[in-house]
């Protein structure tokens, strides 16, 4: 019959020959290998923190310079409102001032016309007295030198009106 107790329990030197072997390997393997292997993880796990700290101070300096052109287009846009503003205020200063500027220019040009039409009227008036006081003399001058007789004196005054009215 076959032995089932020596196949389902191993033989104690079998199991102190893998136990020596598995300490020997794991000396072998605690000194050659464990502190090269926890120096790599060391490495791997600082420049891991070390990108993950970078990442976040590059988020930060993102966010603030996207703060500084969000600010500085605020302040743009502020400024374009105060030229646009300060460019219609100054439109509208100048078309005040053309217009008043045109309105004297205006005024004082009908008051120079009219100052004009006033002189020419005294002028003519002046004119026409004159010629009327030399046609009178002249129809005086006429009226003595001929008869005193109606019809004649009739016909001297209406040519004298008619000089006159032409």
């Amino acid at each position: 019959m076959p032995d089932i107790a020596g196949k389902l329990f191993p033989n104690v030197t079998t199991i102190i020959v893998q136990l020596l072997s598995t300490g020997v390997l794991f000396l072998v393997f605690k000194k050659y290998l464990w502190v090269p292997v926890q120096n790599y993880f060391a490495k791997r796990a600082d420049y891991i923190e070390g990108t993950v700290k970078e990442a976040e101070q590059m988020n930060k300096k993102a966010k603030a310079l996207m703060e500084e052109s969000q600010e500085q287009a605020r302040q743009a846009a502020i400024e374009y409102r105060e030229i646009v503003s300060q460019a219609k205020e100054d439109a509208l200063k100048t078309k005040n001032a053309i217009q008043e500027d045109a309105n004297r220019e205006y005024k004082l040009k009908i008051e120079q016309a009219r100052r004009e039409i006033e002189t020419e009227k005294l002028q003519a008036k002046a004119e026409m007295k004159q010629e009327i006081v030399e046609i009178a003399i002249d129809v005086a001058t006429k009226v003595m030198d001929r008869d005193m007789d109606t019809t004649t004196n009739k016909a001297l005054v209406e040519n004298f009106v008619e000089e006159v009215v032409n």
